[in-house]
């Protein structure tokens, strides 16, 4: 695997940079010494950054000084240079993120090669032509499918990725459904990965895609090019048990846990023996909630190669998974977490969530900046806060809970060689000092978000469940949120942070307790210390975020505000996000990325893409790179469905709309006999429609099914399998869900899916575009409500056996200027629009055949 240079290391390591070399260890000691070796074009080191510096036995391994395609070179000062087991573990984690590993001796004389160093190739071009092959109807794909169709926009699509993986380019495709373009994507994608040995990463918003890539797709796609290539699901660390962690909470279960808590956690430590995976998923039962918080992996919390169960770790198992894979499967949300840490360490490289990666795939593209949005932004909410203290020390029915007590108990039983006064002055130290400054914290937070919550309450002149109080420039100048700021706010943060400093403290004596005789451990309290730092930093990032909302100065290119239930005290969170993401889009992935395919069923507002550009920051970068391609639907939808507008309801703003749909929709399912979603565009309007006609349903046969009642994959399975169904749903059921076939042959859209005009973020970027001269409602409203509508749109046609109707309830569709925005956006459709009379006589003609056959 790797070889001794020996006399040859000057290929290896320039004159120059061994000079370095030998004085950095010679200055250490004769200890060890890692360094980043930049490389030339042959491969040969000619010059080197110390990173780290340690004693004769370990060093501090640091991802921060290596650069892309650089070297991590170490010494053993024993002169044996073959690697330890740590050494290997080590380089596999490095090489994952493109870094060749060398081992020397103290004199720089001789090299041993553990990872060769990644230099830049001549990458291999896919052929055009040989993908059309394989769509071709003599092709692999038609020899493995069963009934296979050939379809020209399938090939088209897959010919535009080719080019945007050969030409380091941006692809952007509106694929409708049908078009197959799971396949066009993810063959140019394992092709060039396999070909070029550089992995591409996938990135979907919903699990269900995910899934049917990974175990549908994928395992399709290598029998029918016969490649050997390896995919991995990604999940995040929350999803994974964590060893450490469950043995310490199972060894105190008995004096800090119930008897449900203690029988799970005699399950659990049962599961681990025998899983492989170690992830929720693979669990035989659902754990609780608060328990699975309290034993899952988490990054801040986890001690990574100080781990004494490091090689039974379940994280670090999927990691090596990770690294050996060709194609990566994550969603949106991992995806910017990931690019967000980069963009922190200003490496695009860095360790962060996602080893290096050079080229992605974006599927379900339309909700790019959602995402983005979400995860470039802060927040800090009164459950957060309030779980972090609960953590480190809480009461539950008498008993002291969290990890303040446990380490005290601890230190009693394990701890034999702390001498009496340092044990003394831990406890004093805790007792006099921590314990004060969380309950101080927890009284002051508990009151700010009080505060904030009755003063946010009496200034947003909102009324209803969910209400959100947009911080602008002028309201963080008004005088009560400058005194909540003074009088409240900083106080309580001042005694947030003197708790982090006590905590700080407590951890610095802690590092100082012991080793055990004959333990191969550190310290006793190593994992405590790594939870103690993690929440106090969690606890300095939340008073960071409750000093910033409520600061008097507003950043630029940001956005504000305090969001609260009116019907939950508990429910208050306070956060800042990116008015616009294109810029950061366009600076940080688009520029660190090679190729960026971008593909969805819906991108584009009457078939133009000038919305997305713009919203996604494409425009931004050299138009050279991008080639945009919107393709047409293999469905033929004037044959397969209509599309009905009543026009005699009330305009959705009037009171009593709502009342008025209920008999229209009444009248329409009682002519489908059920096999319909209604998708609202508020739980309000789904309670108010679903009270009024459940009890007539189940009289007339049809079972309806209620959003928030059960899981979404339970609603859908029996949505699936009970063909007189109907589904009230709202936001999460417009997109993502695939229905084919009878149970599904109506789609009921009461309103426009325009987004709440005073939700912070649209405020806020629609008065970011007026003052630049534009039109908000025209360029942005319309446009994402558009791509909304064509989302729901698009659930009823999922085959070419499929046959259904749309009806839409919102005459503004037809009555205002910019309904024909929503119209031009749809394929050439059957439409009928009129008085509810028409479409009753409309829907009987379409469901005729279905009811005489």
């Amino acid at each position: 695997m790797a070889a001794v240079v020996g006399e040859h290391s000057v290929k290896r390591i320039a004159p120059d940079a061994a000079r370095v070399m030998q004085e950095a260890i010679e200055g250490a000691g004769g200890g060890e010494v890692f360094f980043a070796g930049a490389l030339d074009s042959g491969g040969c080191v000619t010059s080197v950054r110390v990173c780290a510096r340690g004693n004769t036995g370990a060093v501090p391994a640091l991802f921060e000084g290596l650069a892309v395609r650089d070297v991590l070179l170490h010494n053993h000062p024993s002169g044996e240079l073959r690697p330890s087991e740590a050494d290997l573990e080590l380089a596999a984690m490095y090489s994952a993120h493109g870094h060749g590993v060398y081992i020397v001796d103290n004199d720089v004389t001789r090299v041993y090669v553990v990872i060769e160093p990644f230099l830049p190739s001549q990458t291999e071009r896919l052929s055009v032509d040989e993908l059309a092959e394989v769509f071709s109807p003599g092709g692999a794909l038609a020899r493995v499918t069963p009934h296979f169709e050939v379809r020209p926009q399938q090939k088209r699509m897959a010919e535009c990725i080719t080019r945007a993986f050969n030409e380091d380019g941006v692809a952007v495709v509106e694929a409708p459904t049908g078009v197959g373009k799971t396949f066009a994507y993810l063959l140019p994608a394992v092709l060039w990965a396999v070909r070029n040995k550089e992995r591409v990463v996938v990135s979907t918003r919903t699990i269900n895609l995910q899934e049917q890539i990974m175990f549908k797709d994928i395992p399709l796609l290598k029998k029918c090019l016969g490649l050997s290539f390896e995919a991995s699901l990604v999940k995040g660390r929350g999803n994974y048990v964590c060893l450490r962690k469950l043995q310490r909470v199972a060894s105190e279960a008995t004096l800090f846990d119930d008897e449900a808590t203690e029988a799970q956690l005699v399950h659990l430590s049962e599961w681990v023996k025998g899983t492989k995976d170690g992830s929720r998923s693979d669990l035989p039962f659902v754990p609780a909630r608060d328990l699975w918080e309290r034993i899952c992996s988490e990054s801040d919390t986890c001690a990574m190669g100080r781990c004494p169960m490091q090689k039974q770790c379940f994280v670090t198992r999927a990691r090596r998974e990770i690294a050996k894979a060709d194609l990566l499967v994550v969603n949106h949300h991992m995806l910017f977490s990931d690019v967000s840490i980069k963009k922190e360490t200003g490496d695009f490289s860095a360790l962060a969530v996602l080893p290096s990666y050079r080229r992605i795939v974006f599927d379900e593209a339309h909700s790019i900046e959602d995402s983005a949005t979400e995860y470039f932004g802060i927040a800090a909410t009164r459950l957060g806060a309030l779980a972090t203290l609960g953590r480190l020390y809480r009461r539950e029915r008498l008993h002291e809970r969290g990890l303040l007590p446990f380490i005290r108990l601890k230190l009693v039983k394990e701890c034999t060689q702390l001498p009496l006064k340092s044990f003394e002055a831990i406890q004093t130290h805790l007792d006099q000092n921590v314990m004060p400054a969380i309950a101080n914290s927890r009284e002051s937070l508990l009151l700010v978000f009080s505060v904030l919550r009755s003063l946010a309450s009496e200034k947003c002149g909102q009324i209803g469940r969910d209400i959100k109080w947009r911080l602008t420039e002028e309201v963080l100048r008004d005088p009560d949120l400058r005194e909540t700021h003074d009088v409240h706010v900083m106080p309580a943060v001042d005694d947030v942070r003197q708790l982090v400093r006590h905590c700080h403290r407590l951890k610095k004596m802690l590092e100082k307790v012991p080793a055990e005789p004959n333990s191969e451990e550190e310290s006793p309290v190593l994992t405590e210390v790594i939870q103690l730092n993690a929440f106090a930093n969690r606890l300095e990032r939340m008073g960071n975020v409750l000093a910033e909302i409520t600061s008097e100065e507003l950043q630029e290119n940001t956005v504000r505000w305090i969001e609260l239930n009116a019907r939950d005290e508990n429910i208050i969170r306070l956060a800042r996000c990116p008015l616009h993401v294109g810029k950061p889009l366009a600076d940080w992935v688009y520029e660190n990325l090679k190729t960026v395919v971008m593909t969805s069923a819906t991108l584009t507002v009457q078939k133009k893409f000038d919305y997305l550009f713009d919203r996604l920051g494409i425009k931004l970068i050299p138009q050279t790179r991008v080639e945009a391609l919107v393709l047409d639907s293999p469905f033929d939808f004037e044959k397969q469905a209509m599309l009905c507008i009543v026009q005699d309801l009330p305009e959705p703003t009037a009171r009593d709309f709502l009342d008025a749909t209920i008999g229209c929709i009444r009248k329409t399912l009682q002519i489908t006999r059920g096999h319909a979603f209604l998708l609202f565009t508020s739980f309000f309007a789904l309670d108010h429609a679903a009270r009024a006609l459940e009890d007539d349903l189940r009289d007339a046969g049809i079972t309806p099914l209620r959003q928030g009642r059960a899981t979404r994959t339970q609603l859908l399975e029996q949505f699936r399998s009970d063909l007189s169904s109907v589904l009230f749903a709202t936001d999460s059921f417009w997109e993502g869900v695939d229905v084919a076939g009878k149970s599904l042959q109506c789609v009921i859209l009461p309103k426009l899916p325009f987004r709440v005009p005073t939700e912070p973020i649209q405020q806020a970027r629609a008065e970011a575009i007026e003052a630049k001269g534009g039109n908000a409602f025209r360029e942005y409203s319309v446009p994402q409500a558009v791509i909304k509508f064509r989302q729901g749109f698009g659930r009823l046609i999922r085959r070419r056996s499929d046959r259904g109707v749309i009806v839409v309830l919102d005459r503004r569709i037809v009555t205002k200027y910019y309904g024909r925005a929503f119209l031009d956006s749809l394929p050439d459709i059957q439409l009928v629009r009129g008085r509810q009379e028409t479409i009753v006589e409309a829907l009987r003609g379409f469901f005729a055949p279905k009811e005489k056959g």
